[in-house]
């Protein structure tokens, strides 16, 4: 995780990128998990209730912690397209 006390530097910088990097790769591997859901789904007005708290438009500062959280809390209920039923999906399209 992003490690406190470290100036706005081009470390900081790399670390942050290396745990949204890692981020990702959690998702995808998730995303490939044939075991795991399509999506979490949730009707439209629960998942604006559940995701309202993130990354507030207007707001002047946003911690690098809290936009990790916020990537994490997204990619919770995005579909996962790595799914077997994708591929089948994707042959029909040619």
């Amino acid at each position: 995780m992003l490690e406190t006390g470290l100036t706005m530097s081009s470390e900081r910088t790399d670390v942050f990128l290396k745990d949204v990097v890692a981020i990702l790769l959690d998702y995808i591997r998730a995303s490939n998990d044939q075991n795991s859901l399509v999506v979490e789904f949730h009707h439209p007005t629960e998942l604006r209730r559940l995701l309202e708290h993130m990354l507030p438009v207007g707001q002047d500062h946003v911690g690098l912690d809290e936009i990790l959280r916020d990537c994490r809390e997204t990619l919770k209920y995005c579909v996962r397209t790595g799914q077997a039923v994708f591929s089948l999906l994707d042959s029909y399209s040619h």
